[in-house]
């Protein structure tokens, strides 16, 4: 009876711990399955995707009301502002309008007159040297028409009543603060043979070509342009470098050396 006891306590014994090993199998069994299916899963999951996700997208739908405002955040720290440089100046605008004038200024001192006062004196007397002089010239003009002077124009001819050389008769002409006389035109050449008829049949003329033959100049160097030639005039027989006025108001070219009436211009 006792061993027939102990025997079937031994067998649910075993059977208990049989049954304890198929628990724990099935449990491990159960751990590597689970393991296997979440290391597959991680092996697929950028490759595949589930039925759903891999189908034809669907429509949008409608889009959602828009959520409440959240509540208004702290003021952030301005920090330090930091002026830049200076830029360049820009371009000069439009003048602007004129303002309204001001008032006027305090009337100032009177300036000093000593210096104009001492011009004017200066332009007086000069003025009236002028007129001095103007009035001696008219009076010397008259002695000198008695005495049988022609004027023309700005010029006035008088005899010296002497006969002399051509370089004799400029320096006496220049003494008197004159010069030899010189026809410009017709009407000089008239009235000079005018004064040379009541002296002379002859006078010199300031004419020459001494410097270069055949081009004869005044004595101050200038062309001769007005002329009156005799017929065969100038020919320079004898070495003629000079000029004479006959009494026809003709030119004939003469030498210098010999004497002729000396008529004189102011």
């Amino acid at each position: 009876m006792f061993r027939i006891r102990q025997h079937s306590t031994v067998t649910t014994s075993l059977e208990s711990a049989m049954h304890l090993l198929r628990l724990y199998a099935a449990l491990l069994l159960g751990t590597s399955l689970s393991l296997a299916a979440v290391s597959e899963t991680s092996r697929f999951d950028s490759n595949t995707c589930t039925v759903v996700a891999c189908s034809t997208p669907g429509l949008n739908g409608f889009p959602g009301r828009d959520g409440k405002d959240g509540t208004k955040g702290e003021k952030g720290d301005p920090g330090v502002a930091v002026r830049g440089q200076q830029g360049p100046p820009g371009k000069v605008g439009p003048p602007g309008p004129h303002g309204i004038q001001g008032p006027t200024g305090q009337k100032g001192q009177k300036g000093d007159t000593t210096a104009v006062d001492t011009i004017q004196r200066k332009v007086t007397a000069l003025e009236n040297t002028i007129q001095t002089l103007q009035a001696d010239l008219s009076k010397n003009k008259k002695i000198l028409m008695l005495q049988g002077a022609i004027s023309v124009g700005q010029k006035t001819f008088v005899s010296t009543g002497k006969h002399d050389t051509f370089a004799n008769g400029k320096t006496l002409c220049a003494s008197a603060g004159a010069a030899l006389a010189s026809p410009r035109n017709v009407a000089e050449n008239t009235a000079l043979t005018e004064v040379m008829k009541r002296k002379s049949e002859h006078a010199f003329l300031d004419i020459n070509d001494r410097q270069t033959e055949g081009k004869f100049v005044y004595s101050n160097g200038e062309t001769v342009g007005y002329t009156n030639w005799a017929g065969g005039e100038p020919n320079n027989d004898n070495n003629e470098d000079c000029v004479i006025l006959n009494e026809s108001s003709r030119w004939i070219d003469v030498p210098c050396h010999y004497k002729y009436l000396i008529i004189c211009e102011i």
